[in-house]
């Protein structure tokens, strides 16, 4: 597969990914507002995996199966409310890019991306880890993820008004479409905040919190936070740490606001309990008819902020 990529430094003046704004929190855990999976479709080696229930909690047997092979989500199916059993089979791939990135993230240890057993730290390679971190939403393959393992110095808590990120998507959400959330070890939250086209926050929409409120630790007990037990880990020092699987409506950003939504392009991540994440698109209809975010050129002078860097890549035609 070949992308084409874009670095696209600037330097603007206003708002920054540290804008604050008066938030109501929706937390998103298994069983509360998130959409009960009922099953999950992978490809591994080739060969299709359907899993009709998820795998056994932290040290029963069997253990995480470990490895660098891709582990391909293919479909999701789920219940949401009084709709049963809806099939999700397509995926918001075509496109993502990152912006607004703190510098913290640069200069501090444990931070990068793992990509089938390789490893791309931000701290050595900024650039190859933006790249690599807006990688992680076009596939499916739960072992290309992002990470945050024993972070030091460790990033500002919950009472800076710095997020890490913004997670931009070449083709937005609807309110019919769905976030795929994958978290290994399935125990540590992090905060969510919807964008819209020209990349600033609704003002009115509801941050969720995925994974719930920040534990007194950081982080709380295995596979709690999120949802479906995949039984796949990486390899390495977390062998023993499977991924999970969130899922959830586009429209919870919207649930109780009196907004009926808008067209969601990006996500505003906020990580202080070292997550370990990838966020994909997922629905039960096309993306490919929906809403594209303008070329950077055209849209990041609507932006204003303290100095940044956009990364893009896209598909080639």
């Amino acid at each position: 597969m070949n992308f084409v990529r874009e670095v696209i430094p600037w330097c603007l003046l206003g708002l920054s990914a540290s804008m604050t704004q008066a938030v109501t929190f929706l937390d998103v855990t298994p069983g509360n507002n998130n959409a009960t999976i009922t099953q999950v479709v992978l490809t591994v080696d080739g060969v299709d995996v359907t899993q009709n229930s998820e795998a056994p909690g932290h040290g029963i047997a069997p253990l995480p199966i470990s490895g660098t092979t891709p582990v391909v989500v293919k479909s999701v199916r789920i219940n949401d409310g009084a709709q049963v059993g809806i099939n999700l089979t397509f995926f918001n791939t075509s496109g993502a890019s990152v912006a607004n990135a703190s510098t913290n993230l640069f200069t501090a240890n444990g931070i990068g991306v793992y990509k089938n057993g390789t490893v791309t730290r931000s701290i050595d390679d900024p650039l190859g880890y933006l790249d690599a971190f807006a990688g992680t939403s076009m596939d499916t393959d739960l072992r290309n993820f992002s990470f945050h393992d024993s972070v030091i110095p460790a990033l500002p808590g919950p009472s800076s008004p710095a997020a890490d990120l913004d997670l931009l998507f070449l083709r937005s959400f609807r309110m019919d479409d769905y976030f795929m959330i994958s978290e290994r070890w399935g125990n540590s939250p992090f905060n969510v905040t919807a964008l819209m086209q020209n990349g600033q926050p609704y003002p009115t929409a509801n941050v969720l919190r995925l994974g719930g409120p920040l534990p007194g630790t950081g982080f709380g007990d295995p596979y709690t936070a999120h949802d479906w037990n995949t039984g796949y880990a990486p390899t390495g020092q977390f062998a023993d740490q499977a991924q999970t699987i969130t899922v959830f409506s586009a429209k919870k950003f919207f649930e109780g606001t009196g907004s009926s939504g808008g067209p969601i392009f990006g996500l505003r991540i906020d990580n202080n309990s070292e997550a370990d994440i990838k966020i994909v698109g997922i629905s039960s209809n096309t993306f490919a008819d929906n809403e594209m975010i303008p070329e950077p050129s055209s849209w990041l002078l609507t932006l204003a902020g303290v100095l940044c860097l956009t990364l893009a890549r896209k598909r080639q035609a």
